[in-house]
């Protein structure tokens, strides 16, 4: 799948796509002063970027839809985004998705950086890969 961090100032992913042949691909995207990284369903996680981007055109996804989005906003908040088209704010001061998540929040905890906790998934998670991109939150 992928691993997708972040923290109240900017955010981090692997570039890997898997699914057969792997290949690389953005998966954080600047949008209206905040930042998206997508997970998951790669075609469902770019419908949700596009009407992020034009929200007028709300996507109807299915019941097995198998994306998740986090965006940071241009105020620093953190918001979990799934099928349903919510955003759940989240409170904590770091948050990740995406199937190497839980070591990604492991290593944040301990103090590592963005791109670190990336690093620290891409070694015990076969899904996420160890180019990363990353994007700070603009004044921050």
């Amino acid at each position: 799948m992928t691993t997708i961090v972040c923290n109240r100032s900017g955010m981090a992913a692997d570039k890997r796509i898997s699914g057969g042949a792997m290949f690389r691909s953005t998966k954080i995207f600047s949008i209206n002063g905040s930042l998206i990284g997508i997970a998951g369903n790669v075609e469902q996680a770019l419908r949700f970027v596009e009407w992020r981007r034009t929200p007028e055109q709300k996507p109807i996804f299915n019941d097995s839809s198998e994306f998740q989005a986090l965006e940071l906003s241009p105020e620093g908040k953190l918001i979990w985004w799934g099928a349903e088209l919510v955003g759940i704010p989240i409170e904590d001061d770091f948050y990740a998705i995406g199937s190497g998540s839980h070591l990604a929040l492991g290593a944040l905890s301990m103090g590592a950086s963005l791109k670190q906790s990336i690093l620290v998934a891409a070694r015990w998670d076969v899904g996420t890969g160890t180019e990363i991109q990353t994007m700070a939150l603009k004044g921050k």
